[in-house]
């Protein structure tokens, strides 16, 4: 909480892929990993099953890629041909540091299985499955972590 967006050399907020990239390295580190984000592979870190998702816009849409999180299917890829682990095994952890101050105020951590029920509404597929995060939500929740939908800390 109360991270702070970041910025380039001019003061600027870094454009959406390198802030995202930016905020996916300092998860990493602050789980003991030392390498540079992945670049799309998703998740993001696939040792613990955790997709990061940063955003600091007015209008809060959150990208969900091609799959819709609370999908059942199995994740096609290498590193899960023993575990199985489904798009809604995926935990996602969605921060929002939104404007004029562009610091986290809302962390959540929750699998696509519970994404549904914490915002009270299902990602739509246009090109990509988005969510879009009401300002009412975002007040409602300002200053909150939560986990599983729960109140972990405010």
């Amino acid at each position: 909480m109360g991270i702070e967006a970041p910025r380039d050399s001019d003061n600027r907020i870094l454009e959406v892929r390198p802030k995202g990239h930016w905020f996916e390295f300092e998860v990493a580190k602050s789980l003991g990993y030392h390498y540079p984000p992945g670049a799309g592979v998703f998740p993001d870190l696939r040792h613990q099953i955790l997709e990061v998702k940063h955003h600091t816009g007015k209008s809060v849409t959150i990208d969900f890629g091609h799959h819709h999180p609370a999908s059942k299917s199995v994740l096609d890829a290498c590193w899960n041909e023993k575990m199985h682990a489904r798009v809604r095994d995926i935990r996602y952890l969605i921060a929002l540091a939104p404007p004029p101050r562009f610091r986290v105020s809302v962390m959540v951590l929750a699998t696509g299985a519970e994404i549904d029920s914490i915002f009270g509404v299902s990602p739509t597929k246009t090109i990509k499955y988005q969510l879009g995060i009401s300002n009412r939500w975002r007040e409602l929740h300002a200053g909150q972590i939560l986990v599983s939908g729960e109140r972990f800390h405010d």
